[in-house]
């Protein structure tokens, strides 16, 4: 249903520690985390943004001393399902050295996400997370927002100078 306004996301210090849908809606239970940031933002000028010359610390050996991250970069992790993926960015979650995280869960299935949430992030790592789920049942519509949500909170917690890692799953 058209508004005429532009599309909201959940942003904000609100969000930390939270576990939220594309709308802002609790699904921890807690009150709902209002929607204040654009959705959409336009890119930021790439004659300014700065060269990707520091290192962020994953917490894992293997990636820190083999591949080592950058702030800034983008790196994509794509392995077969079963494989451990969902593992590791729970360990990267629990030991990076951001100051702010924010996590994605995308398409995962209802279960998964509670057995994610409680077996693998655990309280530590739930507590440093902001969470934005879609599950694989909701609206494809949805699945993408959550997406942008989730973007769009990494984007502001950058913009208030925090250093911040993006995890979409």
């Amino acid at each position: 249903v058209p508004t005429g306004r532009l599309p909201r996301a959940p942003v904000g210090e609100a969000l930390t520690g939270r576990v939220v849908d594309a709308f802002g809606r609790p699904l921890d239970e807690g009150e709902p985390v209002p929607a204040t940031g654009a959705l959409h933002a336009d890119a930021p000028d790439p004659m300014r943004r700065p060269p990707i010359d520091t290192a962020i610390g994953t917490g894992v050996r293997a990636i820190d001393g083999l591949l080592t991250l950058g702030e800034g970069q983008r790196v994509g992790l794509f392995g077969a399902a079963g494989v451990g993926k969902s593992r590791l960015l729970a360990q990267i979650i629990r030991s990076a050295t951001a100051d702010r995280i924010v996590l994605g869960l995308i398409g995962e299935r209802g279960r998964e996400v509670a057995e994610f949430l409680d077996r693998d992030l655990g309280p530590e790592g739930r507590a440093r997370a902001s969470v934005i789920v879609a599950t694989s049942d909701r609206p494809a519509s949805e699945r993408l927002r959550a997406a942008y949500a989730a973007t769009a909170a990494a984007e502001a917690y950058r913009a208030a100078g925090h250093s911040t890692l993006l995890l979409i799953d």
